[in-house]
């Protein structure tokens, strides 16, 4: 029977580099009276709209990731004293489109070719849209088709909602890889607040630190596997085959 590893994408396959860099483009003059910098102001951006994407999902009103960014971006510089009005329709606009272009995570394409070549099935699991996500993987170089790729948008259900990561063993065991109960399907992510939900839906969990830097284990507890790299992550995951 196949092994499967199904991975987050924002923050664990694709990092935050590009839309770092188009806000430090945009704005970073302006961060200077505002006591910030473009990494401070993207991540305290990026976290609070992660809130806001799950808090708006639990009140049953979903609304997808990117809007939420987009329509959060000015309220995340207010917040750190940069004025509204210092911040242009166009300056968000060019953020999201650099946003969509985010790179891969180094040794990505290495990890996925490795995993499929010991003879895994490699999926994503995502709170982004299909059509950004696909584009993330094919322009790495990545083959990754829409079967391949479950995102939060078709559920109308914000990760870490344990219904998603329902849905993905449900989408894994029509492909034929067995049962969840096989113990042979593992989530991978950079965030231990997404494998927390992977582990009660019956995931194996692989944690990669290279966001996070510390699982603190004191509140998610202990997942199967630790790496700090995605080459590091495909030899550990290839000697559990």
């Amino acid at each position: 029977m196949k092994q499967s590893a199904s991975f987050d994408v924002i923050g664990t396959c694709f990092d935050f580099t590009a839309p770092i860099e188009a806000i430090h483009s945009r704005l970073g003059p302006k961060l200077a009276t505002a006591k910030t910098d473009p990494k401070t102001l993207f991540f305290s951006w990026f976290y609070a709209a992660q809130r806001d994407f799950t808090y708006v999902s639990l009140a049953g009103a979903y609304k997808p990731i990117a809007e939420i960014l987009r329509l959060t971006f000015k309220r995340a510089c207010r917040i750190v004293d940069l004025p509204a009005d210092a911040v242009s329709d166009e300056d968000v606009a060019a953020i999201m489109k650099a946003f969509k272009g985010m790179g891969p995570r180094e040794g990505l394409k290495k990890c996925f070719d490795g995993l499929r070549e010991a003879g895994w099935d490699v999926y994503a699991v995502t709170n982004g849209g299909v059509e950004t996500s696909l584009a993330y993987y094919h322009n790495a170089g990545i083959d990754l088709d829409e079967n391949h790729l479950l995102s939060c948008d078709a559920l109308q259900v914000a990760k870490p909602d344990v219904k998603v990561y329902e849905n993905a063993q449900n989408h894994l065991s029509k492909q034929g890889l067995g049962t969840k109960d096989d113990r042979r399907r593992w989530f991978v992510a950079a965030h231990a607040w997404d494998l927390i939900a992977a582990r009660q839906a019956g995931f194996k969990t692989a944690y990669l630190d290279f966001e996070e830097h510390d699982p603190v284990t004191e509140v998610f507890g202990e997942f199967d596997l630790y790496a700090a790299s995605m080459d590091e992550l495909l030899a550990k995951l290839q000697s559990v085959s």
